[in-house]
């Protein structure tokens, strides 16, 4: 086995890697959420940011991963995800793999057809699609039979059925070399036209009238020795966002009127959908079913089955290295804090309290509650100064009533009663901000700050890994890292993903100073004594008139409506943002909420949570983007 310098900076989805590292590195986990659906004919479509992983997803399925998962089914490593493939009814217990996994990739070629929609370009993209689709599906059999040399296709004959009669452009021959031959040499054609590109109309210039590759597929039978091979099929085309967009609508439209009866995995970028992100929802039909890899991670039990998945993909890596003596990653990360590390940290969030809360010492109605918390002082505990936080907040919570009965004391039974998670989630923000007491460190925090992308969490693994890495060198004496390292390397991840905006986006200097701008509104919210929105607000809400008001924008406000709408659409596109629908209520209409990343979410050190939203205009949005928000000084309470 190949040990790598740093596992977690390795990309599963680069043809660098060795398919037998690719299934060793392959979490089986995101099997589990593939839809039964996705398996029958149609047209399905896979949209994410980028990293959250498509094309490791349908890698998973080409021939040479298929022969590795079903070469290697024995090793204990791959037992999980060789059996949940035979589930999947792709692979078999007792013969080899038969499962035909085509895949092709849009991101060359394509985009050098000429731009346009008459009936030669078209003709032109549908011919290059279509060539390419048959020389790949003629390679992936020749890898799923373990070919080694171009005579052993000789050994494939082809058969076709009768609906096969219906194509025009790809010949029915019964060779499977002649046939790879006619594709290379009709590939050379389109691209020979293109060099050659002038109005003109020859009789055989390389022009199909339909998309004939998946109907091709569907339909023909390879033979081997008498025996029919690889009868079960599967589409695969990666890239669909590098294509234009006429040309990306014309392959999704002509594929769905087929009606394939062979499952078509179409995968793109959120990006593609453009400034519609900001209103896409998943959409399901009869021959189209759509899936937004980050939504399969949605739903009360999504969070914790992405951590499952997280830790997976983690652990498979840690296997690969010889530097961190330990085969699993959640090991090497400290989760909960020691009082030693912060004892003075706590020494002065105690006084912090006592300060705060001198002012209310003659006041009866806080009287029991005082009392309680200097029983809490006297421990001087990190449980203590928790508790002393949750009462902080609930006494600025009482504090901020318009109506109070002063002379009523509050008992102790009412204090836990008004206590809860959501306050006690404040409490530990307000003591990170504050004191900063390590906050943002564990395994289970770590994969919230990878927003359900596999890339992120890689990158944010990957600083782990490099801490831990330093740790081996100098045989420190803790080999695993505590809260402070943890989060030190963290947060210094999150700095570098917000510094990276301006230079991988069309409008980067106005993303950053949006995003920017959206944390120190959510800040300010958040921060507030009485913390009225526990744990902390992460997102502003547009409301449906709002967005209305930015594409019906009057001309003097046209041309700022229209940019932040892209930039919207674009930090939406790369994960930055998370739009959400927010469904209408008896006090307010419809809108959508546009959650931070929870990797900047670290860097503007707000909770990573998801829920607290507030609402905004169109107007503040626009004034964020142009000239970004200052922030107030100081917290005051918001009434109730």
């Amino acid at each position: 086995m190949a040990y790598h310098t740093n596992p977690f900076l390795e990309r599963m989805s680069e043809r660098t890697t060795s398919d037998l590292d690719f299934v060793r590195l392959f979490s089986p986990k995101i099997l589990e959420k593939l839809a039964e659906d996705a398996f029958k004919g149609g047209i399905h479509i896979f949209r994410s940011a980028p990293g959250a992983g498509k094309t490791t997803l349908l890698r998973a399925f080409t021939p040479t991963a298929l022969r590795a998962f079903w070469t290697a089914r024995r090793s204990p490593e791959l037992a999980e995800s060789f059996q949940k493939l035979v589930s999947k009814g792709v692979l078999d217990d007792q013969d080899r793999p038969q499962f035909l996994g085509v895949l092709l990739s849009c991101a060359s070629g394509y985009a050098d057809l000429p731009p346009g929609a008459d009936i030669k370009q078209e003709g032109l993209f549908r011919a290059l699609l279509d060539c390419r689709v048959v020389l790949r599906t003629l390679r992936s059999v020749g890898a799923l039979l373990g070919f080694s040399t171009p005579d052993q296709f000789d050994t494939i004959r082809l058969e076709y059925a009768e609906q096969i009669n219906d194509l025009k452009g790809i010949p029915r021959l019964a060779s499977a070399r002649e046939l790879a031959d006619w594709a290379e040499q009709h590939e050379q054609r389109v691209y020979a036209q293109l060099d050659a590109f002038v109005e003109q109309d020859t009789a055989d210039m390389p022009s199909h009238f339909q998309f004939e590759g998946a109907l091709w597929l569907q339909t023909v039978q390879f033979v081997v020795e008498g025996r029919q091979v690889a009868s079960k099929r599967l589409l695969m085309i990666d890239d669909l966002h590098k294509l234009r967009r006429k040309q990306r609508a014309l392959l999704i439209d002509e594929l769905a009127v087929q009606r394939s009866t062979i499952p078509i995995w179409l995968a793109e970028r959120s990006i593609a959908l453009g400034e519609g992100l900001l209103s896409q929802g998943v959409r399901q039909g009869r021959d189209i079913h759509e899936y937004a890899l980050e939504e399969m991670w949605s739903g009360p039990r999504g969070p914790h089955q992405f951590a499952t998945f997280a830790q997976s993909i983690l652990d498979r890596r840690m296997l690969i290295q010889d530097v961190v003596a330990s085969n699993s990653f959640s090991q090497c990360l400290r989760g909960e804090l020691v009082l030693d590390e912060i004892r003075t940290e706590v020494g002065k969030g105690i006084q912090v309290f006592r300060d705060d809360v001198q002012r209310h010492e003659s006041n009866v109605r806080y009287s029991e509650w005082l009392a309680r918390a200097e029983q809490h002082s006297a421990e001087a505990s990190i449980e203590s100064l928790v508790e002393l936080y949750v009462t902080r907040i609930l006494l600025a919570r009482d504090e901020s009533k318009r109506q109070m009965t002063l002379d009523m004391a509050l008992s102790t039974e009412e204090l836990d009663d008004r206590d809860n998670s959501q306050v006690r989630g404040a409490a530990e923000i307000f003591m990170h901000d504050e004191l900063k007491i390590p906050y943002y460190f564990g395994l289970d925090r770590l994969c919230v700050m990878a927003s359900a992308n596999v890339e992120e969490l890689l990158s944010l693994a990957a600083a782990l890994y490099i801490g831990m890495q330093n740790k081996q060198v100098l045989r420190k004496p803790e080999p695993t890292l505590t809260p402070v390292e943890q989060e030190k390397l963290l947060k210094d991840a999150a700095k570098r993903k917000r510094e990276f905006i301006p230079k991988s986006h069309t409008e980067g200097l106005r993303a950053q100073r949006l995003l920017d701008s959206v944390g120190v509104f959510c800040r300010e919210r958040t921060f507030a004594p009485n913390a009225p929105y526990a744990p902390g607000v992460t997102g502003v809400r547009l409301s449906q008139s709002e967005l209305n008001k930015l594409e019906t924008a009057t001309k003097a406000l046209a041309e700022k409506s229209t940019l932040l709408i892209r930039v919207l659409a674009e930090c939406a596109a790369e994960n930055l943002l998370l739009a959400k629908p927010s469904a209408a209520s008896t006090s307010r209409e419809s809108g959508t909420v546009f959650y931070l990343n929870r990797t900047l979410c670290a860097h503007y050190g707000l909770p990573l949570q998801q829920g607290g939203w507030q609402d905004i205009t169109a107007a503040q949005m626009i004034d964020w983007m142009e000239r970004g928000l200052v922030p107030s000084r100081r917290p005051r309470l918001e009434m109730s």
